[in-house]
């Protein structure tokens, strides 16, 4: 038959003695199914089936065992159960539950001890007898042996369960730095990811900052379109009173420049109707730019809502990496790294929000002129209205409301001075805006000027405490971590030191405690 290598038998002698007890020792692997129901069976060489057992004992395996993994077992056959001696050979075989032979060990056969050779003489004291009383025992050597072996027997079972219980222990501690491992790498992918997300929505952001900033610019340019075509229609009306003189002054001429003045009026109420439709369109832009400012404005809680969850998240890992912060290692350059980091998603943080107010305030700044200035349109459109209904019913008229005429141009000489000075206005509000955006600017120069000085004295801070930690708690436990197994520890060790130093991150955003005496001398001794 042909041996399957599941199992393996071990120490196998070449002879047993049938008067005494016979150990067989074998081996599991891991890829032998194991059940209850295996067993060992003595055959005499020679056997056809698994029938033709002589004797058999149930095969054991030992405490604590799992299947998938290596195994030493072994089993007792008692001497009432053994062959006589002679010079027959046989051999153990190992049969699982479902009656296939697993393992055939080699041919032995058993044989009597030989009285001489196989006797030992032991003297012992007698107790209770006087001193020179000795008694002298005569022992088989097999029994020796035998009590030997068992004894050799219990301090490697013992010596087995304390490696195995120290084996479970390292196991376990392994099994749980690599869960707390992959713990960390996920949230450190998904700070990672929520960083990302707060890149993109702070590049959206600035997007469309700029894209306000062009269109107060197109509105910018449309109002000065809006008073160069107010200059012309000045120029147009000088033209007006210039040729009502003309009609005063040649009366032939009089129905041509009648008909000129109606299709000057008429090119004038389009250019009203024009100035009406570029309000509404105003309008309805200064109502997608108050949108545009209100989903800005969710944003913007968005982020800062985010932010939060990121800090409470690097608040929790700070305290479950209490224990894991003696594995940290000197790793300065990462530290900068991650400050660096922090320090630049804060600026970016700080740039965003002084951006968003600023563009709200311009936004408000700008809301505010287009409404005077939509207001002085409507009055100057309806003015306007009024001057050519005027101008209608003094063509009409002629020469008999060359009075009202005169009346008529003083007034529009007022009116004139009126838009004059309402042009001045808006010329000192628009200089007004721009001292108070170069006043934003410089407090926001300011502002940063501030943050990188608080920042850098943080770091200055942060740089002297934990390195100090990390060494105390280090020394405490290299003796332990030197004798563990060897595993893969340079993964662990950076995930953990990105751990605290994440941990020590969101601890600098708090307000920084004073140190006593005892920890500055600590803190010079450690660095020292």
């Amino acid at each position: 038959m042909e041996e399957k290598r599941f199992v393996h038998f071990r120490d196998v002698a070449v002879s047993y003695f049938s008067q005494t007890r016979v150990d067989c020792r074998y081996t599991i692997s891991s890829q032998h199914d194991w059940s209850s129901r295996d067993w060992i069976g003595l055959f005499k060489v020679g056997w056809l089936t698994v029938k033709d057992y002589y004797t058999f004992a149930w095969a054991l395996a030992p405490e604590g065992y799992q299947k998938g993994a290596d195994a030493n077992c072994s089993v007792a056959f008692h001497p009432s159960y053994l062959p006589i001696p002679g010079v027959e050979e046989y051999q153990f075989v190992y049969v699982d539950e479902r009656g296939d032979v697993c393992a055939i060990s080699s041919q032995f056969t058993f044989a009597a001890p030989r009285p001489l050779d196989e006797l030992v003489t032991l003297e012992k004291s007698g107790e209770g007898e006087e001193d020179g009383d000795d008694l002298l025992l005569v022992v088989p050597k097999a029994l020796i042996l035998q009590n030997l072996l068992e004894g050799c027997q219990r301090e490697l079972h013992e010596l087995h369960k304390k490696f195995e219980a120290v084996n479970g222990d390292v196991e376990n501690e392994r099994q749980r730095w690599k869960t707390d491992r992959d713990e960390f790498e996920i949230l450190r992918s998904d700070m990672r990811s929520q960083i990302e997300q707060l890149k993109t929505n702070l590049r959206h952001s600035t997007e469309k900052t700029e894209e306000l900033e062009q269109k107060h610019k197109e509105a910018q340019s449309s109002s000065e379109s809006m008073s160069a075509e107010f200059n012309a229609l000045l120029a147009e009306r000088a033209e007006n009173q210039q040729r009502i003189k003309e009609l005063e002054q040649d009366s032939a001429t009089l129905t041509q420049q009648k008909q000129d003045i109606e299709a000057e009026l008429e090119r004038m109420k389009e250019r009203v109707k024009k100035m009406t439709i570029q309000r509404r369109d105003e309008e309805t832009e200064r109502r997608d730019l108050q949108l545009e400012n209100e989903q800005m404005h969710a944003d913007l809680r968005t982020l800062q809502e985010r932010l939060e969850a990121s800090e409470r998240s690097t608040e929790a890992l700070r305290r479950d990496l209490s224990e894991l912060g003696s594995l940290q290692s000197h790793s300065h350059a990462e530290l900068h790294q991650v400050r660096l980091q922090s320090a630049q998603m804060s600026l970016q943080l700080s740039q965003a929000n002084l951006a968003l107010r600023e563009g709200q305030s311009t936004w408000a700044q700008e809301r505010e002129t287009l409404r005077q200035s939509a207001e002085l349109d409507k009055d100057r459109v309806q003015k306007l209205s009024r001057e050519l209904q005027k101008k209608e019913e003094w063509l009409q008229e002629e020469r008999s409301e060359r009075e009202k005429l005169e009346v008529e141009l003083g007034i529009e000489k007022d009116c004139n001075r009126e838009q004059r000075a309402s042009l001045r206005a808006l010329q000192k509000e628009q200089e007004q805006h721009q001292l108070e955006k170069q006043e934003l600017l410089d407090h926001i120069h300011v502002l940063e000027l501030r943050l990188d000085t608080e920042t850098d004295a943080k770091w200055a801070e942060a740089a002297a405490t934990p390195i100090c930690q990390f060494a105390k708690s280090y020394l405490h436990r290299a003796a332990y971590i030197d004798s563990l197994p060897s595993i893969d520890e340079k993964p662990l060790l950076e995930s953990s030191s990105e751990l605290s130093l994440s941990a020590l991150d969101s601890e600098q955003h708090d307000e920084s405690t004073e140190k006593n005496p005892k920890d500055n001398e600590d803190d010079v001794m450690c660095s020292g």
